[in-house]
């Protein structure tokens, strides 16, 4: 199963406290969902976790996936799969 969470300010939230930012939060997490659909098969058998960092310098970090299945995800990220 794999696991979003998001971390502000070096705190990590399943859920933001703010309603305003839980909106933005639920709406990149369904984004990112749509854009890896295509490895919806690859991931079902996945224990990962991906972060997505909402501090100064907005990233998205992936945590306890496979080699192969990490890599399809930063291609599918980037726009290269």
């Amino acid at each position: 199963m794999v696991q979003v969470t998001y971390s502000f300010k070096n705190r990590e939230y399943f859920q933001m406290e703010d309603s305003i930012l839980n909106q933005l939060a639920e709406s990149a997490k369904n984004l990112l969902f749509a854009l890896l659909e295509p490895l919806e098969d690859l991931m079902a058998h996945e224990d990962g976790k991906i972060c997505i960092n909402l501090d100064q310098h907005p990233k998205i970090e992936l945590e306890g996936f496979t080699t192969d299945t990490r890599q399809q995800i930063e291609m599918t990220l980037r726009g290269e799969a």
